[in-house]
């Protein structure tokens, strides 16, 4: 039976998973013995390396065996591709319209506008484009794989994405405390590019030494809200400790938004976009950092109101659940 314990070898090296995996060959082995044992009987002959040979071929490659016992043979699966494909085209299409104005800006603003310097742009354009394109689906991907692997069920299914609507689904009474799932996933997408953003991985080099002292804090804030939002998927409704852990999360996202909304100079502009505005420009070196300012505070009042929106959403939640209770 040398073939068969080579077959099983094979079929090992190909599982996924490493635990359990002595279990999984030994009940492969025992079956495929039995199996031979019983058409050798049927054979009224010994078995033989042209039996096992007849056995193992019926039975199946090792690469088609092992994905029967493999819990996730592929990196997102069937369930997860809908929204991921929606996730991924929505984020592309941000930023590509985000990298856009940019290089509009900097047209807008180089004087005179010589062929070279606009080779430089938009050659700059295309090449931050395909990399931060390259960054964004790499996240994304993980995002998913992930969840694949810690969320066992989403409640997620592909007629969930065809705009097909059941009365009967009128006569479903949904649970008080249900968690919008589709919700959380797009949150957990959009949390982890923050995170690359945050940290400098799509290499943007627009955050002052002084904003890098708030990364800390606000790594976090992100992380707690994707665990949060990992451990609500798995299980599907709020709870008093979830809705405690949402509200202590939103106060100290408000908390630190408002802390950075009273400090200066959280964006630093680079020296070559500084240096191709001159001085005759209607906006000006200081006019465009006025701008820039500008835009980090309506992007914190932004969150501050969002966390404040949700933080009350939470506390209404778990003032609700104490009455049904």
């Amino acid at each position: 039976m040398k073939l068969i314990d080579r077959y099983v070898s094979e079929v090992g090296k190909r599982l996924l998973a490493l635990q359990g995996r002595e279990d999984i060959e030994k009940e492969l082995r025992s079956t495929l013995e039995d199996m031979l044992e019983e058409r050798a009987e049927k054979a009224g002959k010994p078995a033989d390396e042209a039996m096992e040979i007849e056995l193992l071929k019926e039975y199946g490659s090792p690469d088609e065996v092992a994905t029967t016992y493999n819990p996730h043979p592929y990196l997102i699966g069937p369930r997860l591709f809908p929204i991921f494909l929606k996730i991924l085209k929505l984020v592309f299409f941000g930023v590509t319209i985000g990298l856009t104005v940019v290089m509009i800006i900097q047209l807008a603003t180089q004087t005179p506008l010589m062929g070279s310097a606009v080779t430089e742009i938009v050659g700059g354009w295309i090449t931050k484009i395909f990399s931060t394109l390259v960054a964004a689906f790499g996240y994304i991907v993980l995002t998913f794989a992930i969840l694949e692997r810690t969320v066992p069920d989403l409640g997620i299914n592909k007629e969930d994405f065809e705009d097909k609507w059941d009365p009967a689904s009128l006569a479903k009474e949904p649970h008080p405390d249900a968690v919008k799932r589709i919700d959380l996933i797009f949150e957990i997408v959009f949390t982890f590019i923050g995170l690359a953003i945050i940290n400098g991985i799509f290499n943007i080099p627009i955050f002052s030494d002084i904003f890098r002292q708030f990364v800390p804090w606000i790594n976090t804030v992100f992380i707690i809200e994707i665990l949060l939002d990992i451990y609500l998927l798995r299980k599907a409704v709020w709870d008093t400790i979830t809705r405690i852990v949402k509200i202590v999360m939103e106060t100290g996202t408000i908390v630190l938004a408002v802390i950075m909304l009273r400090t200066p100079n959280l964006l630093t502009v680079p020296n070559e976009v500084l240096e191709n505005i001159p001085d005759t420009s209607s906006i000006g070196v200081e006019g465009f950092l006025r701008i820039s300012n500008l835009s980090v505070a309506i992007v914190l009042i932004f969150v501050i109101v969002v966390a404040s929106v949700e933080l009350i959403k939470a506390g209404i939640g778990l003032i609700k659940s104490y009455r049904r209770k």
